[in-house]
């Protein structure tokens, strides 16, 4: 197996989002990729959110900054020069997820700071958030990436995103920005260099390889670039509807907008920050043209392989 590192000389999200998007369907079979990155004043979303309501997008974009969605799904996070983000691609054959996180963790400790993975994605310590992680898979290869909050201007991270009062209701917690910490302040002699050659260092050593340097060539990526920086790509619209569903469950944050004719569903559109890799495309199939009715949609879920997940959803769509 080859083992490459790329660190990113640039600083646009659609490019470095291209770019891995570009490696992950081009890498080959005997191929891992270890990717390093920055981006600069910058709010990415889940491939399954909605941009309006996960981010104050016109603030954003007044100061300079970019709303940019990933291929991957999960929650808004906040980027800026103080945050440093990790990717790990291989062939489904070799992915190993809890290597992934040992990575991380193992290059944490070595300046001292205790981590552990916490949550659906979340990588902790001492009870905060320092690392939010997120998945995509392709028919070959898997993808793992994440951040690391090392510097973070914490002002910035509370001012763009709109965190959802339905999320933090479950979590029992009052705001996002008493949940995370940056690293920094458990170790101030942690620098961006010292911290990408710990992780470059913890990779070769969990996954008992020595890593190739290779450059960030982005000359393949033009129209996947132009793709991420569309609007109609970053700024999906919220539909018209006549019934919808807001509510947090253990598997994630759902929303979703239903349109009916005739009490049959002729559209219905899904946002969530589940890590589930084909819940929004599940759901929208799941209920469209469907009679809107509780007793027939429990009637269909029988069997179906997201059996648990849509029963509950039907249970509070239905809700009085």
């Amino acid at each position: 197996m080859k083992h490459y590192l790329v660190t990113s000389s640039q600083y646009n999200p659609y490019i470095n989002l291209a770019y891995e998007d570009y490696q992950l369907h081009h890498l080959k079979e005997d191929e891992c990729l270890f990717y390093l990155w920055q981006n600069h004043h910058t709010v990415v979303i889940g491939k399954n959110q909605n941009a309006f309501k996960e981010c104050k997008v016109d603030e954003l974009t007044e100061s300079g900054g970019y709303l940019a969605r990933r291929s991957s799904g999960g929650g808004a996070v906040y980027h800026d020069h103080g945050n440093l983000n990790f990717t790990f691609i291989a062939p489904k054959t070799s992915y190993d997820l809890e290597k992934n996180l040992q990575v991380i963790i193992d290059a944490l400790k070595h300046f001292g700071i205790n981590a552990s993975f916490s949550g659906r994605n979340d990588i902790e310590v001492e009870g905060f958030k320092v690392s939010g992680n997120a998945f995509a898979n392709t028919s070959t290869h898997s993808l793992h990436h994440g951040t690391l909050l090392f510097d973070v201007k914490m002002e910035d991270l509370g001012k763009y995103l709109n965190v959802s009062s339905v999320k933090l209701a479950s979590k029992g917690v009052e705001s996002v920005r008493k949940r995370v910490k940056n690293l920094k302040e458990f170790n101030p002699e942690l620098t961006l260099e010292t911290l990408s050659l710990s992780l470059t260092q913890a990779y070769e050593s969990v996954f008992n390889t020595k890593l190739k340097t290779i450059p960030m060539d982005t000359s393949t990526c033009h129209d996947l670039i132009e793709h991420y920086s569309s609007a109609s790509f970053r700024l999906e619209p919220i539909p018209s509807f006549e019934a919808s569903l807001h509510k947090k469950f253990g598997f994630g944050e759902v929303i979703l907008f239903i349109t009916t004719h005739q009490n049959i569903v002729q559209s219905v559109q899904v946002f969530t920050d589940s890590l589930i890799i084909d819940l929004k495309e599940t759901l929208e199939s799941f209920f469209l043209n469907q009679p809107f009715r509780k007793d027939a949609l429990l009637l269909k879920v029988i069997d179906h392989p997201h059996e648990e997940y849509l029963i509950e959803i039907i249970h509070e769509i239905f809700m009085s």
